[in-house]
């Protein structure tokens, strides 16, 4: 009788490997990664991507773990608020060549080890820079929070919506509502605003100013 190695499915070996199947996912994008698009993309069927990743969540981990791995990330020897700016930055620039990447990520119940090593390189700089171990946590957290949830916000301004007057983005929609407000900020009115970035570096430099006289009062 045959033997079957413990943790080995029987039938015909594996010809993928688990980082094919996560850059597989990446070439697919998060907007519309399934489970059933990658093997698609793969020309493999459905069932047999269990042999490399248990779900979706555990796909989405995979292909994250990627391209974290692959992305360039500031270094931990910069000073608190460059680093923070910076980190900003980078994390920014990963979500908007990857589309769905921002949404996918608030979907996922554990982060990948790239993830955790970033951040607690992160967490031991701000610590030797004053910050206290929970105030380092909550600015990391606050961070990501803040790139995540603009872009999000900003990518979904170019939604579009049927109104009476036809179809229209819901950035026309939301500036309109919004334009009562011109006499208080000039700003909101401004293209920049509603495009790109929008408002997310005003709403950084808050952040930072706060984080630094914090450590002021210190």
């Amino acid at each position: 009788m045959a033997v079957t190695a413990v943790g080995r499915r029987p039938g015909r070996p594996p010809s993928l490997t688990r980082e094919e199947v996560a850059r597989a996912a990446l070439a697919e994008g998060f907007d519309t990664l399934s489970m059933p698009s990658v093997a698609r993309r793969l020309g493999v069927s459905h069932s047999t991507l269990y042999r490399y990743v248990d779900s979706r969540s555990d796909l989405l981990l995979a292909a994250l773990e990627i391209a974290v791995a692959e992305h360039d990330w500031p270094s931990p020897e910069l000073g608190w608020r460059p680093l923070l700016e910076a980190f900003a930055d980078a994390l920014w620039r990963m979500v908007e060549v990857r589309p769905g990447m921002a949404e996918a990520a608030y979907t996922m119940t554990s982060l990948p080890p790239q993830v955790m090593q970033l951040l607690g390189a992160y967490g031991a700089r701000l610590r030797a820079e004053g910050f206290t171990s929970r105030d380092a946590v909550v600015a990391l957290d606050f961070l990501v929070d803040l790139v995540f949830s603009t872009a999000i916000a900003m990518r979904g301004l170019d939604a579009v919506e049927e109104t009476p007057d036809g179809p229209r983005t819901r950035r026309e929609l939301h500036r309109d509502s919004m334009r009562s407000l011109s006499g208080v900020s000039p700003a909101i009115d401004e293209d920049a605003t509603w495009r790109g970035r929008g408002w997310f570096h005003d709403k950084l430099d808050i952040m930072l100013d706060g984080l630094e006289l914090r450590l002021r009062r210190r």
